[in-house]
């Protein structure tokens, strides 16, 4: 037997349908078959829809109509103008294409006027007199209407309260019989962390809505009385739990027993399909004990790009069904089960859709059962109006969900239009046919086809949730990550939505909150491979959260290292007793490799040590420790790339120094210690002395994976004498330092030859342009200022508005009211979204904290919460000036600086004027102004439409420019950083692939080695030959790695390009022990990285090397380069002026540059000369990353089209 035999349902329904559409076809007037017209032109040409999303996203966002004027004729001169554009309308487009930038003031508001009418069939005008006529309307044509007003998820409890006013107002407005409203907007701060309180404010807030609700009621048109209907939306997949939990929690207070109230479900979503069993066991108890019943809207959900870029960005499964059949299914499904009689009389049912199969099978199943009276059908306003009356003739009235915006908010209905226009178009949607929609066509063929494969799938269609991540029972037994798979995948952070995972993190509060009556863990030193503990002097690592006067609670006692310790633990470490540096680069992956899986291990101790020791929420410290585990598997699977080099030899440098900073206690010491030993040295850890209890645990991973306590040691101590002895000792090959520029330049003082690698501090702006999406550019700066409690080197600083945003009143109190909704407290207090200072403020901070430069003024005063020094509120400062203490001083705490500048190339001065350059963030959604900005902006990581903060590994190498970085330059978490603690030794020549174009330096170097092979160059002629295959490799890899953008995931949604810059202004310095092929070489690898350059001797060198110079071999390849004579003082002098001097071998630099070297922080570089241009190449560039989240709400416009 047939599905349609068992379940006669499914045929009358489809006949139905055919009934429903031939009528819907009878009944369209002019008016809509020439919108249905207009509509199947926009369907043929999906780059419209593009073009269409432009238009609409980027007019309103200037108050400056010349920039919108010249934004839109920008478009339409890139785009064209849209061909499903009415005559009158390509006429109009074209008018403004030409005149409308002269006559902004004019056409600029005509231009959104036609796109608010346009836009008016399927949003309603906001305004009292034009609403009620709309209703009035409606309410003649037997419509009933559920009201929305337009807005993403709200900013700050301000505009909450503003919200709340709204939804109150609307539900005494006679008017008005039914609204929806989203949790979002009347809880700012919901948060899946803090789910309990999160749940308590909303039950206050919807009391209030049911309360007014119950005390209004509407009258219907036959006379009879309702109470208000108040419909809770649904629209991320994080929302359905806390929902769920809030509508049932405030229905389930005794004044709300008799008071009826809705929610929706997504049948997208296969977690919906339980949750309504879960809702209507609840709402049948609830009937049965007296109550009133509740409704449940099913759609299937309209979010879907969206949630697809959530998933790829967090490596999480796509919450929703990843396909269309999946999801009619548990639509059917789920429609059945609400039909049943005894489920339905508890729970009525609004089906919302468009799809006649749907509503047609709803009704029918219906019928079957009896039910009708408890269903209603909800369609959304202005979508297909002439199928509305044709379904009204048979089931009665239709319930329109109505969005509106007023004039003052129309903006806030892009997102809407935008998903709209997402949906209406999807390939497999019901309403991408129903223009000219006919039965028995070959579209309509399909869509029955559809619906018949749904109907026979309902039974078997999957219902358990994909997000399925659980950190209590997580199986860590499995061989994962690049040792075993092959490739590098970023680790997925904790998905804290999910109810185990919010368990799990209140255990771990509960094993690490620090308390009175708990014990402090000791911590000794691990040198030479012992454990010491007694006869030390002791440190404590303090819980600043606790902090109250003078009181202070300890979380753990540690041992503080002596000069003894730093003697023994550096002749241990040179020693290298168990023999890490002979071991191959593939036995020490593997060792790495099961320190990751011991990290994943340790995620829950990690976390609760980085809260205990430093006061870090939970929240933050999560995807450090994500990070860390990447590191774990990145860096040794990087090193990879550099044993394959054919010639080259690499091993590691001998003994390396970690020095890590306190605010991120895990992932910046791992990456240190992995980066060391990958490369083949071995390590003495020195922690700050604030975060010494989480690098303990962060040890044990390297430990328990089988690295022994002599390749790695543990050495807490004193900065002035522990740290100082240690990176002060000659057999100290190298120092891996995150800290202050100052610590940095105070290490180079006392110790000027060191190879130091050092990301030091920053002063981190975000420019907001006119033409940015200001609700996200808030959220982003928000958090990039204020997450960590503002103690990120990346952290935001300053913030830089162009003038018509600094002068925009609206942006100043959504900012004000965003950064004063935090929760400021204690990490064991999940509300909070602001921890503690790891330390009560003092000098720069405080200065910033207390005290206002000329021209400023506080429109946010910080001020410190309580009796506990360490907690501090955000603070936000208004007209900074150029050149003051505030725009060129780092504060590394929880204070914004905000700067008004002319325009786009005004702010990039302020920004570059500061002399850091760690990351720069820009809001605009004009990529016109993303270029300009990508190529004018000086710092190491660009984002794009994001905050500054939050680097992942490999997505976006971390590490700056300028004050913000000492040594080479390369970037953590990238594809080189390994090899700068490595010493490459070249025995044999370099290959090279295919060079795709041709170079001047190439011809010179194939003319110069085809003289050589027949004779020429006498004794030169060994030089001549190596620098001829050095151009060749050089080349080879410009072309294959460092002249392009690379994107090592092209996740949806988001760029994360890699690139490299020239390092600027070089002097290759000659030595009288330089090669001539050291000489050529450099001079090559300059003109290929396109760096300007110019050599410089001593007054009195000569030789060969020089005679050279006087060739017309030289004179080619210099191409007119400065040629200078000067002492090595007068080179030292120079240095400010210059950004790189590029010496052949180490020992050819001489002490007094170092000195004068170290003074800045200025690098030098001096390690051999190469062939290998992998290698080469790297003295001459600097790496960029960018960060460019380029989606619109989930739309990828062109990128959608590919």
């Amino acid at each position: 037997m047939t599905e349609t035999t068992l379940d006669p349902v499914i045929e009358k329904a489809a006949g139905l349908a055919r009934e429903w559409q031939n009528r819907a076809n009878g009944l369209l007037t002019d008016e809509e078959k020439r919108i249905q017209s207009q509509m199947a032109k926009l369907l043929n040409r999906p780059e419209d829809k593009v073009t269409l999303t432009k238009l609409i996203d980027r007019s309103f966002r200037s108050s400056d109509f010349s920039k919108v004027a010249e934004q839109v004729v920008h478009i339409l001169e890139k785009d064209g103008v849209p061909r499903f554009f009415s005559f009158q309308e390509k006429i109009l487009a074209q008018i403004f294409s030409r005149a409308g930038r002269h006559l902004p003031k004019i056409s600029v508001p005509k231009l959104i006027d036609a796109i608010r009418k346009q836009s008016s069939r399927s949003i309603v005008p906001g305004e009292a007199e034009a609403l009620h006529a709309h209703l009035a309307t409606r309410r003649a044509e037997g419509v009933r209407m559920n009201i929305n007003h337009l807005g993403e998820a709200v900013l700050g409890e301000g505009e909450c309260a503003e919200r709340l006013k709204t939804y109150v107002e609307d539900l005494k407005n006679p008017d008005i019989e039914y609204i929806s409203v989203k949790i979002s907007t009347i809880y700012s701060q919901i948060n899946s962390f803090a789910f309990e309180e999160t749940i308590q404010v909303l039950v206050e807030r919807l009391s209030l809505l049911y309360r007014t609700a119950a005390a209004y009621h509407y009258s219907h048109p036959d006379g009879s009385l309702t109470p208000k209907f108040v419909n809770l939306d649904m629209e991320e997949y994080r929302d359905l739990a806390i929902t769920a939990e809030a509508f049932c929690r405030t229905l389930n207070q005794p004044e709300f027993l008799g008071h009826s109230a809705g929610l929706v479900l997504q049948a997208y979503l296969p977690d919906a399909w339980p949750m309504q069993q879960q809702l209507t066991d609840w709402a049948r108890k609830r009937v049965a004990s007296g109550g009133a019943p509740i409704k449940i809207r099913l759609v299937k959900g309209a979010n879907m790009e969206m949630e697809q870029v959530d998933a790829a960005l967090h490596n999480w499964p796509l919450a929703p069904y990843d396909n269309k059949l999946d999801v009619d299914a548990n639509y059917r499904r789920m429609v059945d089960y609400g039909m049943d009689p005894e489920n339905i009389r508890a729970v009525h049912l609004g089906i919302g859709s468009h799809n006649l199969f749907e509503l047609a099978y709803a009704w029918e199943r219906a019928k079957a059962n009896g039910v009708t009276a408890f269903v209603g059908f909800e369609m959304l306003e202005g979508m297909a109006d002439h199928v509305r009356r044709a379904i009204q003739e048979t089931t009665g009235a239709v319930l329109y969900y109505a969005p509106v915006a007023g004039r003052e908010q129309f903006i806030n209905a892009i997102a809407y239009l935008i998903r709209r226009l997402d949906e209406n178009t999807g390939p497999e949607n019901f309403l991408r046919y129903s223009c000219k929609l006919n039965v028995g066509s070959e579209e309509w063929k399909f869509l029955e086809n559809q619906y018949h494969a749904a109907c026979r799938h309902r039974k078997t269609a999957g219902s358990a949730g994909h997000r399925i991540q659980n950190r209590r029972r997580e199986d860590l037994s499995a061989k994962k990550g690049t040792f075993h798979e092959k490739c590098f995948v970023n680790e997925a952070d904790t998905d804290f939505t999910l109810a185990e995972n919010r368990i799990w993190a209140a255990e771990v509060r509960e094993k690490w909150e620090v308390k009175e009556e708990k014990e402090a863990l000791k911590i000794p030193l691990v040198i030479a491979g012992e454990e010491i503990f007694g006869e030390r002097k002791t440190g404590t690592q303090l819980d600043p959260s606790t902090a109250s006067g003078e009181k202070r609670l300890t979380a753990a006692l540690f041992a503080m290292g002596t000069d003894a310790d730093v003697q023994k633990a550096v002749a241990t470490a040179k020693a290298d007793p168990d023999g890490w540096r002979s071991l191959s680069w593939e036995e020490r992956h593997a060792y790495l490799s099961k320190a990751a899986a011991e990290l994943r291990v340790l995620r829950a101790d990690l976390m609760g040590a980085a809260a205990a020791n430093t006061g870090k929420l939970f929240s933050e410290a999560d995807p450090e420790i994500s990070e860390a585990i990447d590191f774990a598997e990145f860096y040794p699977w990087s090193t990879k790339s550099f044993t394959e080099l054919s010639g080259m030899e690499m091993k590691g440098k001998g003994v390396g120094l970690v020095v890590s900073p306190w605010n991120f206690p895990v992932a910046i010491p791992c990456g240190g210690v992995v980066a060391a030993l990958a490369a083949g040295n071995t390590v003495i850890f020195k922690p700050a002395s604030d975060a010494v209890l989480a690098a303990w645990i962060l040890c044990q991973a390297f430990w328990k994976a089988g690295i022994s306590r002599n390749t790695l040691q543990f050495l807490p101590g004193s900065g002035s004498s522990v740290g100082a002895g240690l990176v002060n000792h000659r057999d100290v090959d190298f120092v891996i330092l995150t800290g202050g520029t100052e610590t940095g330049l105070r290490i180079l003082k006392d110790r000027p030859d060191l190879f130091l690698c050092a990301e030091t501090g920053g002063k981190n702006a975000t420019i907001v342009s006119s033409m940015s999406d200001r609700d996200a550019a808030i959220a982003n700066v928000i958090h990039s200022a204020f997450s960590n409690t503002g103690q990120k080197c990346s952290a935001t600083s300053l913030l830089i508005l162009e003038k018509d945003v600094y002068d925009d009143e609206k942006f100043r109190q959504q900012l004000v009211d965003a950064a004063k909704s935090w929760h400021v407290g204690s990490p064991w207090d999940f509300r909070s979204k602001m921890g503690p200072l790891a330390q009560p403020p003092s000098g720069d901070l405080l200065r910033a904290l207390t005290t206002l430069e000329p021209g400023e003024e506080w429109v946010l005063k910080p001020e410190q919460v309580g009796d506990n020094p360490y907690l501090w509120t955000p603070g936000i400062k208004y007209g900074t000036k150029e050149g003051s203490y505030s725009h060129i001083t780092e504060f590394f705490g929880p204070v914004l600086c905000v700067m008004r500048a002319k325009n786009l190339k005004h702010a990039i001065s302020i920004v570059n004027a500061t002399g850091y350059g760690l990351t720069s963030a820009l809001e605009s959604l004009d990529p016109r102004e993303q270029a300009l900005w990508k190529d004018s902006i000086k710092a190491g990581n660009l984002y794009i439409n994001r905050g500054s903060t939050g680097a992942i590994v490999l997505r976006q190498p971390f590490g700056g420019m300028g004050k913000s970085a000492m040594g080479s330059g390369i970037k953590a978490g990238g594809p080189n950083y390994v090899s700068q603690f490595m010493h490459f030794e070249e025995k044999d020549w370099p290959s090279a692939g295919p060079i795709d174009a041709d170079h001047g330096v190439l011809r010179l170097a194939q003319d110069m080695a085809l003289k050589a092979k027949w004779g020429g160059f006498g004794e030169d002629k060994e030089d001549i030959l190596k620098f001829s295959r050095a151009v060749e490799s050089y080349l080879f890899w410009w072309q294959e790695e460092f002249s392009r953008e690379k994107d090592y995931f092209r996740l949806r949604g988001q760029d994360n390009l890699v690139r490299y810059r020239s390092v600027g202004r070089v002097v290759i310095r000659i030595h009288e022990k330089d090669s001539l092929f050291d000489l050529l070489a450099r001079i090559a690898a300059c003109r290929i990285t396109a760096c300007p350059f110019e050599l410089s001797m001593a007054p009195d060198m000569g030789g060969r090397v020089v005679d050279f110079l006087t060739t017309h071999w030289a004179e080619k390849l210099l191409q007119g380069a400065a040629v200078l004579r000067e002492t090595d003082q007068a080179l030292g002098e120079r240095i400010p002026s210059l950004d790189r001097i590029r010496y052949a071998a180490e020992d050819r630099v001489p002490e007094g540059l170092l000195k004068k070297a170290a003074e800045t922080g200025f690098y030098v570089a001096r390690v051999p000369v190469f062939m290998e241009g992998r290698i080469e190449l790297l003295q001459y560039l600097r790496e960029q990353s960018i960060c460019h989240t380029y989606h619109r709400y989930g739309n990828l416009g062109e990128r959608g089209l590919v």
